[in-house]
C-alpha cells in the first residue's frame, strides 16, 4: 500500500494530555488561540502594517503636502558620496580590522576582551584567548557594552550649574579644589565611588589618603556580595575570596547561588561546569547539580535536582545539611533549623552523594546570603576535602580605611562633608530607601559628580552639582585584576568622543598632581608590580599586546578551618519566618540583562529577551502559581479555563498583566504581574534596574523600580511583602509564543543513566520523532555514507526534488549542544553586534517583529497534565517543579531548503558550499520565504529601523530620516545595513568565512603553496560560536575528516531538528541529558518529556488506527518501563515551599 508522507497533525493524545514541551499557558493548555495563532501564514502583528482610519489618513497628508517635495525623491535607495582616505594612518590597512586587548571592568573582577577596529573605531568585542579562564568567551554585557560607547544620550560636556566646562576649566576647577582642601588635609571633603579591582586606582586612593588624610572614602555597591569574605574571616582567620573550579567537580550542591549568571566570576564557574556536562560518549563522566533556590535562575535551569526553599530558609537549610554531613554538630545546629519543611530524605541522600565523592565535591552559596551560612558552607567544603581542589582561597581586597555609604550618610547628617565627590555610581536612583539619599545629596555644599550619564543623581541639585562627564572604558587609559587576580590593561581604542574623563584622572588630579597622563598612571602602577629592576617600555609594551601581566594572578592561601571561630559567629537561633499570601518574602535581584540599572540604556539589552520569563524591555513582580491563585488572578477551574481567560493573558505576544501593588511597611511599588513556575510558593521576585527617570530615550521609563522597597538591612531580600490589585492591567512584551514551531521532539533528552538512559542507549535521538519508525530520508545508500561524501553528493533517497550541486572546496556547518548550553543570551547579543540587527523597541516586539537572528527558546516539560484537565472536569494547577530546556535556534541552513523554492526572484539561494544566503537588493518583500519556513527564523524589515528614531516609525517623510553619526561609528563595515522591505536571517558570518579564506589564500601564496585553499579547522569562529562561555556551538568544514563539527556530528546523540522534512538541516543538535540521583525522593527515572511519550506509546492512548503516529517516537523500554503519572498526586514532592 502507497504510503503518505506529510506534516503529521497532532496526536489525540497530544490534545488530551498536553505538548511535551511548552512554552505558555496558552501552548500548554493547546488553545484554539494559540492553535490559530501557530497556523498562520504569518505570526499575526507581524504579518501588514496597522490600517489607517480617515483621520490619520487626512493628517499624514497634510503634512506631506505642506512639506512640498520632500516625499517626491522617488523609490530609489538614499544616496550616499564617499570621501577619500587622504593620509593613511600608520600601521592599519584600509578595509582590514585591527585588534587590541583590553577589559571590561565589572565591580571587584574584569573581563579580559580583544577589540576589533576598522580605521580607528572599535566596532566588535570578543574574549581574549590569553586568559585560559575564559579561553576567549565574553559575557552578554560585555558584547553588548560597544553600543554603549556610541550612546546619543551619554553625556557630551562637562557642566557647573548649567553652563559648559572646557577640560582646561575642569583641570583649574579640580586643581582649586585640591590646593582648598590640601590646606584643611581634606577635613570636609568626602568621596563616594563604586568598587573596583583597579591596583591603579587602589594605589592613586592610597595616595589621596595620605596627602588628604583627615577626608573620607567610602564605596557602594547596590549588589553586595561582602559576606563570603566576612565568614572566611570568622571560619579562617584571614581575609580570603573563595575561587570555585566547577570543572573538577562531580557532585555539586547550589545555596541559593546563580554561580552561572548571576555570581562574581560567572564566565568562568559556567566554563568550568559546562565541562562536566560535556558527554560525548558512554563512558564519558557526567557532574551532578542540586540546586535549592527561592527563585528560579539559569542555575537552576540546568539543576538535575531543585529545592524550592525561601532565601530566609537558607540558613536553616545549611544547618541542616551540615548536620546531615557531620552528625557530630547536630545537637548545636538543630535549633536553626527547627520548623524548617524540608524532605529529610532529599538532604540525606544529597548528602551521601556529595561525601561519596569527596575531593570532587563542591558546595557553594549566594553571596547574598548571610556570613553565616557562607561560614557552614566553608566548613562543608573542608569536610568534603574541596579545598585545593574544587575550591582554593585567595586575598580578598583590603578594607582598610574605608567607609560604607551608611557611615557616609551618618557624616552628611553630622554636617562634616562640604565637598561630595561621587566618582561613577547612581547612588540617588539605587541607595537603601531609608537613606533618603536625595535628601542628603542636598545638604551638601558641593557636589562634583562624574558620570558617564546626566542621571538621577547629576539631576539632584544641578545648581550646586559640577558634572564631569565619564569617559567609556574603551576610551580609557586603566587596569584591572580579572576573577583569579591576574591584572589586564584597559586600553583606549578610540580617543574620548566628548573629552570624558577617567576615575583616575580625577583622582590624581584632587590628589595634586599635575600635569595628569593616564598612561603613565597605569605604567607607573604596572612597572612597580613587574618588580625592580622592570624596564617600563617593555614591559608596557608586552603587557598591552598580550592583555595580561604574566605571574601576576593572585597565590592561592593556606587555610585551616577554625570550629570555634565559626561558632562565636552564631547568635541565638531566630524563628523561621512563616510566609503567606498576607507575609511575603520579597527577593531583589540583579536583572539579567541591566544589571542593577547601570546598562538601562542599552537597546541590545532591553531587547534581549529575559531567559526565564522571555519578557523584553520590562521587568515584572514574579509569583508562583500557587500565590497566583490565591491573589486571583489564576482562577478555578481547569488549565484549560486559565489559559483561555484571566491569567496574564497571551495574545502574540502580548501579556497583559494584572497590576499589583507591592508594600513592605510603609514603602510601596506598583508593577505588572507574571506567574512564573518554580518560584517558592510565596517568594515575590522583583528584578532590580528598572524604573529609571533620567537614564535615556531606551531606559527611561522602561519597567517599574523596586529599589524604593529595599533598605539597608534588606539589600536582597525582605519580609513582610504584600500584594494588592489596583484592578488595572499593563501590556509586558512577552515573547515566549514568538515564531513557535509545531511541537515535533524539537528537544530530545534521556536520563545519563538508568532506565532508558544514554548509557543504555547511545543514540537514543534516533528512538524519539517522526524518524524512528520512518523510511530513511536518505535512502538505504545515502545512510552509509561518510559526512564529507554527504555533504558534497547529497543522496536523492526518497525525494523526487533535484538537489542542488555543492563543490566548493567548503562545507560548512554546525552543531549545537543542548546539554552544556545554559541561555545566557552572550551569542544573541554577539550576533546582533556582528551583523548589524536593528533595536526595533517595545510597541514592534509586542507586534512579534523582533529582528534576533537567533533566539533562545525555553521549554517547560511537566510530565503530570492529566486528561481530565483539558475536559474540563479536572481542577489542574499550573506545573510548579516543571524541567526546563533551553535551545538555541537560528536559520540551519538546509541543503533542501523550503524557502528558496517559493521566492519569485530568487532572493534566497544556495552558495556552492552549502551556505542559504540571502541577496538583499533582490528582495522584493513578498515574505513567502518567511511562511515556508518551518524553523520560523526569518526576519522582515517592516521599517527603516536604523534610518528613523523609534518613536517615529509611522510618520514617514514627516520624520527626520537618517541614521544618527555616533550609531553609524558602531555598524560593522563588513555587513550590509538593511533597509525596509528586506528579509534577513543568520548568514553563518559569511563575512568572517570570506575573510578567512582570503586570509589563508595569501598566507599560502607567500609560503609557495598556491593551491591549498583548504582553510584549516578553528582559524576563525562565527560570532555566536566566538563568544559562548560554554564551547555549546561548534561551526566548521564538513569536508575535513576530524574537524570539531564533524566530531560533533558523529556522536550517537546527534540529530536534527524537523529532520523528517528531508529539509536536510545543515546545523543539527546534541541531545540533552539529565543525570538524577535514583536515591533522591524526586528521582524521575525518565526526563518528563519521555514521560509523555510513554504514555503516548500506550495502546490507550493510540486508538485503534495506527497508520501514523504523530510526533511520537518509539521508545520500547520508555514503553515498558515509565511510571504512571496520570494524576497530579503522583508528581514529585520537594518540600520547602513555605
Amino acid at each position: 500500500m502507497k504510503r503518505k508522507f506529510e506534516h503529521p497533525a497532532p496526536a489525540d493524545s497530544e490534545l488530551t494530555t498536553g505538548p511535551k514541551y511548552w512554552r505558555s499557558l496558552g501552548e500548554l493548555a493547546g488553545t484554539p488561540g494559540f492553535r490559530a495563532q501557530l497556523e498562520r501564514e504569518f505570526p499575526e502583528g507581524a504579518s501588514e502594517l496597522d490600517g489607517v482610519d480617515r483621520r490619520h489618513f487626512m493628517k499624514i497628508m497634510a503634512a506631506s503636502f505642506a512639506l512640498g517635495g520632500v516625499g517626491l525623491a522617488g523609490c530609489r535607495r538614499p544616496e550616499k558620496f564617499i570621501l577619500p582616505y587622504g593620509k593613511s594612518v600608520e600601521g592599519v590597512i584600509p578595509g582590514l580590522p585591527s585588534y587590541y586587548a583590553t577589559a571590561m571592568p565589572l565591580r571587584r573582577s574584569a573581563i579580559p576582551l580583544l577589540a576589533e577596529t576598522h580605521q580607528g573605531r572599535p566596532t566588535k568585542l570578543e574574549g581574549n584567548p590569553s586568559f585560559k579562564l575564559h579561553d576567549g568567551s565574553a559575557s552578554l554585557l560585555a558584547q553588548a557594552s560597544i553600543l554603549d560607547l556610541y550612546d546619543p544620550d551619554r553625556a557630551k560636556a562637562h557642566t557647573r550649574a548649567g553652563a559648559v566646562l572646557s577640560n582646561e576649566q575642569v583641570g583649574a576647577f579640580l586643581g582649586t579644589v585640591a590646593q582648598k582642601y590640601a590646606a584643611t588635609q581634606g577635613a570636609g571633603l568626602a568621596f563616594l565611588a563604586e568598587e573596583s579591582s583597579s591596583p591603579t586606582r587602589a594605589r592613586l586612593v592610597r595616595e589621596l589618603r595620605a596627602k588628604l588624610p583627615r577626608s573620607l572614602w567610602a564605596e557602594y555597591e547596590p549588589i553586595v556580595d561582602e559576606p563570603p569574605v566576612s565568614a572566611a574571616q570568622a571560619a579562617f582567620g584571614v581575609a580570603v575570596r573563595p575561587l570555585y573550579h566547577f570543572a573538577k567537580a562531580r557532585r555539586i550542591l547550589s545555596l541559593d547561588a546563580d554561580f552561572l549568571q548571576g555570581e562574581s566570576g560567572n564566565l568562568y564557574h559556567a566554563r568550568g561546569f559546562s565541562q562536566g556536562r560535556k558527554v560525548t560518549k558512554p563512558s564519558d563522566p557526567m557532574n551532578r547539580l542540586y540546586v535549592a533556590e527561592s527563585g528560579l535562575s539559569l542555575t537552576g535551569t540546568m539543576a538535575d535536582h531543585r529545592l524550592r526553599v525561601p532565601t530566609h530558609h537558607m540558613l536553616a537549610l545549611a544547618a541542616r545539611v551540615v548536620a546531615a554531613a557531620y552528625p557530630q554538630a547536630e545537637a548545636s545546629l538543630a535549633p536553626y533549623y527547627q520548623g524548617l519543611k524540608v524532605d529529610a530524605k532529599w538532604v540525606e541522600a544529597c548528602v551521601a552523594d556529595l561525601l561519596a565523592h569527596r575531593g570532587a565535591a563542591l558546595v557553594v552559596a549566594g553571596s547574598h546570603l548571610p556570613p553565616e551560612v557562607h561560614a557552614l558552607v566553608h566548613g562543608l567544603n573542608t569536610l568534603l576535602e574541596a579545598t585545593g581542589q574544587t575550591v582554593t582561597y585567595v586575598p580578598a581586597e583590603s578594607t582598610a580605611g574605608r567607609s560604607t555609604l551608611a557611615g557616609l550618610a551618618n557624616a552628611i547628617r553630622g554636617g562634616s562633608v562640604k565637598t561630595l565627590v561621587i566618582l561613577g555610581g547612581n547612588p540617588a536612583y539605587n541607595a537603601p530607601a531609608d537613606l533618603d539619599w536625595a535628601a542628603l545629596q542636598k545638604s551638601v555644599e558641593e557636589v562634583i559628580r562624574l558620570g558617564y550619564y546626566a542621571d538621577e543623581t547629576s539631576a539632584v541639585n544641578p545648581a550646586t552639582t559640577t558634572h564631569l562627564a565619564a569617559a567609556h572604558y574603551l576610551e580609557s587609559w586603566g587596569d584591572a585584576r580579572a576573577i583569579d587576580g591576574t591584572i589586564v590593561p584597559v586600553q583606549p581604542m578610540i580617543l574620548p568622543l566628548f573629552g570624558g574623563l577617567t576615575e583616575i584622572e580625577v583622582l590624581a588630579r584632587l590628589a595634586g598632581q599635575t600635569p595628569v597622563d593616564p598612561y603613565a598612571l597605569v605604567s607607573a602602577t604596572i612597572t612597580g608590580l613587574a618588580g625592580a629592576g622592570a624596564n617600563t617600555e617593555k614591559t608596557m609594551a608586552r603587557f598591552l599586546h598580550d592583555g595580561l601581566l604574566e605571574g601576576s594572578a593572585y597565590r592561592p592561601v593556606a587555610v585551616r578551618f577554625d570550629q570555634a571561630g565559626v561558632e562565636r559567629l552564631f547568635s541565638t537561633p531566630a524563628p523561621l519566618p512563616a510566609f503567606s499570601a498576607s507575609n511575603l518574602e520579597v527577593r531583589f535581584v540583579a536583572d539579567h540583562k541591566v544589571d542593577d540599572g547601570r546598562f538601562a540604556n542599552n537597546g541590545w539589552l532591553q531587547e534581549c529577551p529575559d531567559p526565564i520569563t522571555r519578557i523584553a524591555w520590562d521587568n515584572a513582580i514574579l509569583v508562583s502559581p500557587k500565590l497566583g491563585k490565591e491573589l486571583g488572578i489564576e482562577p478555578k477551574g481547569s488549565l484549560l479555563q486559565v489559559a483561555r481567560k484571566e491569567t496574564a493573558e497571551f495574545t502574540i505576544g502580548k501579556e497583559n498583566a494584572h497590576v499589583f501593588e507591592l508594600a513592605i511597611g510603609g514603602r510601596r511599588i506598583r508593577g505588572p504581574v507574571h506567574i512564573q513556575p518554580g518560584l517558592a510558593n510565596y517568594t515575590v521576585v522583583v528584578a532590580l534596574g528598572y524604573g529609571r527617570t533620567n537614564s535615556g530615550r531606551v531606559g527611561t521609563g522602561a519597567g517599574c523600580n523596586a529599589y524604593p522597597l529595599r533598605t539597608s538591612t534588606s539589600l536582597h531580600a525582605a519580609a513582610g511583602g504584600k500584594l494588592t490589585s489596583t484592578g488595572e492591567r499593563a501590556l509586558l512584551a512577552n515573547t515566549q509564543e514568538h515564531w513557535s514551531m509545531e511541537g515535533r521532539d524539537i528537544i530530545r533528552e534521556a536520563n545519563y543513566e538508568g532506565t532508558s538512559s544514554y548509557q543504555e542507549n547511545p543514540g537514543y535521538v534516533k528512538t524519539i520523532g517522526m524518524e524512528s519508525h520512518s523510511p530513511s530520508i536518505l535512502g538505504e545508500y545515502g545512510e552509509k555514507m561518510s559526512p564529507q561524501e554527504r555533504a558534497t553528493q547529497i543522496p536523492r533517497g526518497n525525494s523526487l526534488y533535484q538537489t542542488p550541486t555543492f563543490d566548493g572546496h567548503h562545507q560548512w556547518g554546525m552543531s549545537i549542544d543542548l546539554n552544556t548550553c545554559i541561555g545566557c543570551n552572550a551569542c544573541v547579543v554577539a550576533c546582533q553586534a556582528e551583523n548589524n540587527i536593528p533595536i526595533v523597541g517595545k510597541q514592534q516586539v509586542l507586534r512579534g517583529r523582533e529582528m534576533h537572528w537567533i533566539r533562545i527558546d525555553r521549554y517547560y516539560s511537566s510530565g503530570t497534565i492529566d486528561a481530565e484537565a483539558f475536559g474540563g472536569a479536572g481542577n489542574q494547577e499550573i506545573p510548579e517543579e516543571p524541567q526546563i530546556s533551553l535551545q538555541p535556534m537560528t536559520c540551519v541552513h538546509c541543503e533542501l531548503a523550503p524557502c528558496e523554492t517559493v521566492c519569485p526572484v530568487n532572493a534566497t539561494v544556495h552558495d556552492s558550499e552549502g551556505i542559504n544566503t540571502m541577496a538583499y537588493n533582490r528582495c522584493i518583500g513578498t515574505r513567502y520565504c518567511a511562511n515556508n519556513c518551518p524553523y520560523k527564523v526569518r526576519r522582515f524589515n517592516f521599517f527603516d529601523w536604523n534610518q528613523r528614531s523609534l518613536d517615529s516609525l509611522y510618520l514617514g517623510p514627516v520624520s527626520a530620516y537618517g541614521m544618527p553619526e555616533l550609531l553609524q561609528m558602531a555598524k560593522n563595515p563588513e555587513v550590509t545595513v538593511r533597509m525596509r522591505g528586506v528579509m534577513e536571517k543568520c548568514t553563518y558570518c559569511v563575512q568572517r568565512i570570506q575573510n578567512a579564506k582570503i586570509q589563508h589564500k595569501v598566507k599560502m601564496a607567500q609560503a609557495g603553496r598556491p593551491g591549498d585553499v583548504m582553510v584549516p579547522d578553528r582559524a576563525f569562529q562565527v560570532a555566536c560560536e566566538q563568544t559562548c562561555p560554554v564551547d555549546a556551538i561548534v561551526f566548521g568544514n564538513l569536508l575535513e575528516a576530524n574537524s570539531a563539527v564533524n566530531q560533533a556530528k558523529a556522536r550517537e546523540q546527534d540529530y536534527a531538528v524537523l529532520g523528517y522534512l528531508n529539509v536536510r538541516p545543515r546545523t543539527t543538535y546534541s541531545g540533552k541529558l539529565r543525570n538524577p540521583n535514583p536515591k533522591m525522593p524526586d528521582y524521575q527515572p525518565l526526563p518528563f518529556s519521555r514521560v509523555e511519550y510513554a504514555r503516548k506509546n500506550e495502546p490507550a492512548a493510540h486508538g485503534s488506527g495506527h497508520d501514523d503516529h504523530g510526533s511520537h517516537g518509539h521508545d520500547k523500554k520508555a514503553e515498558k518501563k515509565a511510571p504512571s503519572h496520570g494524576s497530579r498526586s503522583s508528581a514529585p514532592t520537594t518540600g520547602g515551599l513555605s
